[in-house]
């Protein structure tokens, strides 16, 4: 699968993962773009959440001139996208680990370029779900009040950027319980959603933390946490560390990040 022009949004982006983890890769005005997703990570309200969104952007841009080129290599896993900007040529793969919990961005140039990483997330405050939107959820059309997306922890660590989004200990899991009026039989159940932890981290070769800025993206909010580098190179690997686990296991480990077992 080949494309030869960029994207005009999210909707035109071209699948690709591996394991229990899947990406929707796009570029669009000359910015690589990355929607995460892990099997797993439901919150409060039973609704399968995507990990957050990433935008990778180069400079002096590649995918500004007039080659440009997008391609799902099914054979190996992976996908490139490759661009030439007058002399300056510049590939990047993008593909999963199966075996570890991590997707890599492995970025060549035949020139020295400079690199932006943000991590692009709508969920930096709470946000009351409605109508139809709560299709996404358990609750349907029958909510219980005021159904609200609890807002992500997301805070630079160092050079990197950690994001994680932690369950309350109450959830759907106990409005489901009551209506279906099996209180008495609640202690004998299993909670999949109570003090549910999950997110990852995001770093790269020579990059540092250089700040924050607001946008909205298909009408929606967002706020960015930006990785950046100081010198130019030709090449670097960018690695997101996608992570989930409960709270007890945390625990044992001292603090709540600590599941994010950090690979080498």
């Amino acid at each position: 699968m080949v494309w030869n022009t960029q994207s005009l949004n999210s909707s035109e982006s071209m699948p690709v993962g591996g394991g229990d983890i899947g990406l929707n890769i796009w570029v669009e005005n000359g910015n690589v773009y990355l929607y995460m997703s892990r099997s797993g990570t439901f919150d409060e309200n039973n609704t399968l959440l995507k990990i957050g969104r990433v935008k990778l952007k180069l400079s002096p841009n590649p995918f500004l001139g007039k080659t440009f080129k997008q391609e799902l290599i099914l054979k190996d896993g992976y996908a490139q996208v490759s661009g030439s900007n007058g002399k300056l040529n510049t590939k990047i793969n993008v593909w999963v680990d199966v075996f570890n919990p991590v997707i890599h961005l492995d970025i060549k140039s035949n020139q020295k370029i400079k690199t932006e990483a943000s991590y692009e997330s709508w969920r930096f405050e709470d946000r009351i779900t409605k109508g139809k939107e709560n299709n996404q959820n358990s609750y349907k059309w029958a909510p219980q009040g005021i159904v609200k997306t609890f807002k992500d922890e997301i805070a630079f660590k160092n050079n990197t950027l950690q994001f994680y989004h932690q369950n309350k200990p109450e959830t759907v899991f106990d409005v489901a319980v009551k209506q279906q009026g099996l209180e008495d039989r609640k202690a004998e159940l299993f909670n999949p959603l109570k003090n549910l932890i999950f997110g990852g981290s995001m770093q790269g070769d020579n990059l540092f933390p250089a700040g924050n800025y607001e946008g909205v993206y298909l009408s929606t909010p967002f706020k960015a946490w930006v990785l950046k580098s100081k010198k130019a190179f030709k090449r670097y690997q960018y690695y997101h560390y996608i992570k989930y686990c409960y709270s007890n296991l945390c625990k044992a480990m001292g603090a709540k990040l600590k599941c994010y077992k950090q690979q080498k």
